[in-house]
C-alpha cells in the first residue's frame, strides 16, 4: 500500500524558524565591527562569507556580544544556503560561549537553530534532544512564545519518528498557548501540523477538513508557503484515497513554488510523492523522471531523510522493471540510512521490499528471515500505544492501591491508639476489683472473676468479628476494582484491534493477488484473532470470579456436538502428519441438556493442547457413558508432563514450564477456564501424563439422556411420512408478528413469507391484541419488550378474553429460569434471538397445516440489505442511548439495551449484543457501580461498527 502521507508530513511548517538577534550590546562593539557583521549576508558567495566570518572570529578585539552576533549571522546563512553541518557548527560553538547564562537569548537561539538543522538534515532524534533543551531554557525565561514554538517543533520531529503519542502531546500544549498568546499565523500552522497527525492516524476526512480551513487563513495571511505545504498534505490525501487527478494537481501546485523559491528539500519530498503516485498509475517512465528528481535535489539539499525517501520508490521501480540488482543496492541504501536516522517506521516498508527482492533470487530462507524481521517491527509499531495506555492504567491502579494502603495504616493506628486507652481503662479496673476482692468474701470475688472474663472474651469476639468483615470488605472492593480494570483494558485494546483486523482482511482482499503480501497479513489476522481470544478468556474467568457468570442449557445431540468439533481438528491434524481418531460408544441419537456453547468450549481447549503438544503419531477422542453422566478422554502421543507440571497445570497464567511457553506458545488460561466451565457444570477434569509418552485428560460432566419420543420428534416423524423431508414441506397459515424493531420485523417477515405463510405484523403489544382478537391467527409470535404494551401483558389480555391460539415468546433472553418464566405465564414456547431458521419451522409445524405443493423450501435467505439497514441506524442508536444516558431514564435504557440485543443478535453484530446483554442485566439487577463503564463500552462499540460497515472492513 501506498505509504505517501509519510514522506510528505516532514513538509510541515517550523514555527518560529528565526527569532530575535539577541540583546545585542551595541555600546560595547565598535562600528567597523558591527558593520562587518552586517555585510556578511550581502556578500555575493558562500566562500567569500565563511572566509570574512572566520576573519572576524579570530579578531582581538571581538568581544563576547560581538563574537555570539557573528555565529548567529554565519549560522543563519549556511542553514539558509542548506549547508546543515556547518549550520550545526556554528550554532554549536554559539551555546558553548553562551552555557555561562542559563537563561540568555543566545542559549535558546543555539539550542532552537541546532533542532531546526538536524531536523531539515533528516536526523530527527538529534532534533528532539535539542528541542527538548531548548525547551527547558524556554521555560525558564518564561516567554509563552517561545515555549509554543518548541512544543510545535517538537511534535514535528515526534511524528518523524511515528512517536504519535508525544506528537499529540506537544501539539496540544503548544495550541493551548497559541489560543492564549499567539495570532491567527500560529493557529494557521497549528491546523498544517494537526493535520498531520490525523494524516498518521488514516483520518482522512479529519485532516482534509484542517487542511482546507487552514490553506483560507494562509490565503487570507498572503502566506505562500503556508498554501503550498498544505497543497502537498492534500496530495497525499487525495493519494491515499485514490484521487489521482486531484493528487497529481495538488502536488504539481506545491512543486511549481518550492521552483519558484529554489526549495530543494521541499522539492525532493514533493518529487518522491509525485513517483508515488505514478506508480499506483503504473506509469513507469514519468514515475523515473520523478525518482531521478527527487535524488537530485535531496542530495543537492544534503538532506539524509531526503534521499532515504527517495530511495524507496526508485527500489520499488527497479523492481518492478526487473532490475534486481539495482534494487538490492537501493534498498540496502535505504536501510544503512533509516537505521542511522532511527527511522523504524521507513525501515519496515524497506525490509518489505528486501523479502520480496530475495524472493525473486530464489533466497527463500533470507527472505523468510527478512519477513520475521518485518512481522517483529510490525507488531512493535503497533503494540507501543497499547504499551503506553496499559501502563497508564497500571499507574493509575498502583496509585489506587497505594491510597489504600495509607487508609489501612491510618485506621491500624486509631485502633491501636483506641485498644491502648481500653487497656489503660482496663487496668485501672483491674487494680479496683483487687482491693475490693481483698476485703470482700469468697463469693463477690468469684463472680467478678467470672464478669471479667466475659468482658474479655465478648471484646475479643467483637474484634475478631471487626478483622473479619474489614477483611471481607478489602477483598470485595479489591475484586471490583480487578473487574472495572479488566473491562477497561479489554474495551482499549478491542478498539483498535477490530480496526487492524478489519484492515489487514480487506488488504488480503484487495492484494490477494500478491502471495507475500497475504501470507503477511494473514499473520496479522491470526495473531489479532488469536489476542481477541485471550481477552474473551481472561474477561470469562474474571465473570466466574466475581459470580457472574451464568450457563445457557439447551438441548442437543452429542454427534452433532462431536461432528462440529471434530471438522475442527482435521485441517491441523493433515498438517502435522497426525492421526485423529474419535470413537464413540454411546447409542445414537444421544440428546442431553446442557451448555453447548461452554462443552464444546472445553473439548476446543483439550484438543488445541493434544494437537499442539504432539509432534507424531495420533490424538484421540473418545466418549463413554457413565452412571453420572458421560466422560469424554482426549488422549495424545505428545511430549507429555512430569508429576509437578501436573500439579500446576490448571493454575491461570501457568503451562508446563518455561520452555514449554517458548516452544510452543500460548497464555496458560485455557485449561484453568476449562476446569472452571466443568465445576459449574458440576463436572470436572483430571489429567493423567508421563514424559515423552503422552497425555490423557479425562472430562466427566453429569447429565441425563432425554428421551426421543418428544413431542418435535413425534412431529418430525409425522412431517417425514410425506415424499419430502420435514424441513423442505411449505406451511399454510396466518401467523401474527408482534415486534417493535424495524429491521428485526423486515428479517422475520421475510422468514415467515419463505415457508410459505401469511405474515401480519405489528409493532407493540397494543396493536398486537386488537389483531389477535379481529382476526383470529393461527399462531402468534410475540416479543417480550415492546412500548405502550409488552408482551407479557398482551398475553394475559389475550388469555382473558378467550383467545386459545399458540403463542410464542421471542427475546434475547435465553437464560434457564427466564425461559420456565415465560412459560409459567401462558405461553405455548420460546423462541431465542437470533433466530434459528429450522428451529423456527419445527416450531411452527406443530401448529399449522402443510401445503399440497411439492415444491422444495429453501429456508436460506439474502438478508444482506437488512443487516446494512440495520448498520446505518447504529449511529442513530448510539445518540438515543446517550439522551436516555443523561436523563437518568434506567427503565427506559433497559428497554433500549433489550432491543438493542435482539436487533444486533439477528444480525450477527456479536460484540454489540454481548455489551448490551450485559448493560440490561446490570440495570435490572441494579449494578449501579457497572453502569458508567457498560455505558461507555457499549456507546464505542456502536461508533466502532458504525464505522467499520461504512468502510466495509470488517
Amino acid at each position: 500500500m501506498i505509504k505517501g502521507f509519510k514522506w510528505a508530513v516532514t513538509t510541515v511548517l517550523l514555527v518560529g524558524l528565526w527569532s530575535a538577534q539577541g540583546h545585542a550590546d551595541t555600546s560595547a562593539a565598535k562600528p567597523a565591527i558591527a558593520s562587518q557583521i552586517d555585510a556578511l549576508s550581502e556578500l555575493p558567495n558562500w566562500q567569500e562569507q565563511v572566509l570574512s566570518a572566520e576573519r572576524l572570529l579570530q579578531h582581538n578585539e571581538l568581544g563576547p556580544v560581538q563574537r555570539a552576533a557573528t555565529l548567529k549571522a554565519i549560522g543563519k546563512i549556511a542553514l539558509e544556503s542548506a549547508r546543515y553541518d556547518m549550520a550545526i557548527r556554528y550554532f554549536e560553538q554559539l551555546e558553548s560561549l553562551s552555557r555561562s547564562e542559563q537563561s540568555s537569548d543566545s542559549l535558546y537561539h543555539a539550542l532552537k537553530m541546532q533542532g531546526i538543522s538536524a531536523f531539515y538534515q533528516g536526523d530527527y532524534a538529534a532534533s528532539v534532544t535539542d528541542y527538548q533543551q531548548a525547551l527547558s531554557v524556554a521555560e525558564q525565561r518564561n516567554q509563552p512564545i517561545e515555549r509554543a514554538d518548541i512544543h510545535n517543533n517538537l511534535g514535528m520531529s515526534f511524528i518523524q519518528i511515528h512517536d504519535l503519542e508525544a506528537s499529540l502531546e506537544h501539539y496540544l500544549a503548544a495550541y493551548m498557548l497559541y489560543e492564549q498568546h499567539g495570532n491567527e499565523q500560529d493557529r494557521a500552522d497549528m491546523l498544517l501540523n494537526l493535520a498531520g497527525v490525523y494524516i498518521r492516524q488514516f483520518r482522512y476526512d479529519k485532516a482534509e477538513e484542517l487542511l482546507k480551513r487552514a490553506m483560507i487563513l494562509f490565503e487570507r495571511l498572503g502566506d505562500q508557503y503556508g498554501v503550498a505545504l498544505a497543497q502537498g498534505n492534500l496530495g497525499v490525501i487525495y493519494t491515499e484515497s485514490n484521487r489521482p487527478e486531484l493528487a497529481r494537481v495538488a502536488v504539481k501546485a506545491a512543486v511549481d513554488y518550492y521552483h519558484s523559491i529554489n526549495d530543494t528539500r521541499h522539492l525532493a519530498f514533493e518529487y518522491v510523492n509525485m513517483a508515488k503516485l505514478s506508480l499506483l498509475l503504473r506509469d513507469y517512465t514519468t514515475a523515473e523522471q520523478e525518482v531521478n528528481f527527487a535524488m537530485y535535489y535531496a542530495e543537492k539539499a544534503d538532506n539524509q531523510a531526503g534521499v532515504m525517501h527517495a530511495l524507496h520508490p526508485t527500489a520499488r521501480l527497479q523492481l518492478m522493471r526487473g532490475d534486481i540488482s539495482g534494487a538490492e543496492v537501493s534498498i540496502e541504501r535505504g536501510l544503512t540510512l533509516t537505521r542511522k536516522l532511527g527511522d523504524r517506521l521507513r525501515e519496515r516498508e524497506f525490509l518489505h521490499l528486501q523479502a520480496l527482492v530475495q524472493a525473486a533470487t530464489g533466497k527463500m530462507q533470507a527472505a523468510a528471515e527478512t519477513l520475521d524481521h518485518y512481522r517483529d517491527l510490525q507488531f512493535s509499531l503497533l503494540n507501543e500505544g497499547l504499551i503506553t495506555r496499559l501502563n497508564k492504567y497500571q499507574s493509575k491502579f498502583e496509585e489506587s492501591q497505594l491510597s489504600q494502603e495509607l487508609a489501612k495504616m491510618k485506621q491500624a493506628q486509631e485502633l491501636q491508639k483506641l485498644q491502648d486507652e481500653q487497656r489503660n481503662q482496663l487496668l485501672w479496673m483491674s487494680g479496683l476489683i483487687l482491693c475490693l476482692t481483698l476485703i470482700s468474701v469468697f463469693a463477690f470475688y468469684h463472680r467478678a472473676s467470672e464478669r471479667r472474663a466475659k468482658i474479655e472474651l465478648s471484646k475479643k469476639v467483637a474484634q475478631r468479628t471487626a478483622q473479619l468483615q474489614q477483611s471481607a470488605d478489602e477483598l470485595r472492593n479489591a475484586n471490583q476494582v480487578k473487574s472495572q480494570f479488566l473491562a477497561n483494558i479489554s474495551h482499549e485494546i478491542r478498539t483498535p484491534l477490530t480496526a487492524i483486523l478489519g484492515h489487514a482482511e480487506s488488504l488480503q482482499q484487495d492484494y490477494a493477488h500478491d502471495a507475500h503480501l497475504v501470507s503477511s497479513l494473514a499473520v496479522v489476522t491470526r495473531q489479532g484473532n488469536h489476542l481477541k481470544d485471550l481477552i474473551s478468556d481472561v474477561l470469562d474467568l474474571s465473570k466466574i470470579e466475581a459470580q457472574r457468570f451464568e450457563l445457557e442449557y439447551t438441548e442437543f445431540t452429542i454427534e452433532n456436538l462431536l461432528a462440529d468439533v471434530c471438522d475442527m481438528f482435521q485441517r491441523p491434524c493433515m498438517e502435522k502428519s497426525l492421526a485423529l481418531l474419535v470413537e464413540n460408544d454411546l447409542p445414537e441419537p444421544y440428546l442431553v441438556r446442557l451448555d453447548y456453547v461452554r462443552l464444546k468450549q472445553i473439548l476446543i481447549n483439550l484438543l488445541s493442547n493434544a494437537v499442539k503438544f504432539t509432534q507424531q503419531g495420533q490424538v484421540e477422542l473418545l466418549i463413554r457413558q457413565h452412571d453420572d453422566g458421560l466422560i469424554f478422554i482426549v488422549r495424545d502421543s505428545g511430549i507429555g508432563m512430569s508429576q509437578s507440571q501436573v500439579a500446576r497445570i490448571f493454575e491461570c497464567f501457568q503451562q508446563g514450564d518455561n520452555s514449554i511457553t517458548r516452544r510452543f506458545g500460548g497464555s496458560g488460561l485455557g485449561l484453568s477456564l476449562s476446569q472452571h466451565l466443568a465445576k459449574m457444570m458440576g463436572g470436572e477434569i483430571s489429567v493423567h501424563s508421563e514424559v515423552d509418552k503422552g497425555s490423557q485428560f479425562t472430562l466427566l460432566v453429569p447429565c441425563a439422556r432425554l428421551s426421543q419420543a418428544s413431542e418435535s420428534d413425534e412431529n418430525a416423524h409425522k412431517i417425514g411420512d410425506d415424499k419430502l423431508p420435514a424441513s423442505e414441506i411449505r406451511l399454510s397459515g396466518t401467523v401474527l408478528l408482534a415486534e417493535d424493531h424495524d429491521d428485526n420485523r423486515a428479517l422475520i417477515i421475510r422468514m415467515l413469507q419463505r415457508m410459505g405463510l401469511e405474515v401480519d405484523a405489528v409493532s407493540n403489544g397494543r396493536q398486537a391484541v386488537e389483531r389477535c382478537l379481529s382476526a383470529y391467527p393461527d399462531v402468534v409470535l410475540m416479543d417480550i419488550q415492546m412500548p405502550q404494551m409488552d408482551g407479557l401483558e398482551a398475553l394475559q389480555l389475550l388469555r382473558q378474553a378467550g383467545f386459545e391460539g399458540d403463542v410464542y415468546a421471542l427475546t434475547a433472553n435465553v437464560m434457564e429460569h427466564e425461559i420456565k418464566d415465560y412459560l409459567a405465564q401462558g405461553f405455548s414456547g420460546h423462541l431465542s434471538k437470533p433466530i434459528n431458521r429450522e428451529l423456527l419451522y419445527q416450531t411452527l409445524a406443530k401448529s399449522l397445516q402443510r401445503t399440497c405443493d411439492a415444491q422444495a423450501l429453501d429456508l436460506a435467505i439474502d438478508m444482506s440489505d437488512l443487516k446494512q439497514s440495520f448498520a446505518q441506524t447504529l449511529e442513530q442508536e448510539r445518540y438515543k442511548l446517550i439522551d436516555l444516558w443523561q436523563e437518568q431514564d434506567w427503565q427506559a435504557l433497559q428497554h433500549h439495551c433489550h432491543k438493542l440485543n435482539g436487533a444486533a443478535s439477528m444480525f450477527e453484530f456479536v460484540h454489540i449484543a454481548d455489551v448490551a446483554s450485559q448493560f440490561e442485566a446490570a440495570l435490572k439487577q441494579q449494578q449501579t457501580a457497572l453502569y458508567q463503564d457498560l455505558f461507555l463500552i457499549l456507546c464505542d462499540e456502536l461508533k466502532v461498527c458504525s464505522y467499520s460497515e461504512q468502510f466495509d472492513v470488517t
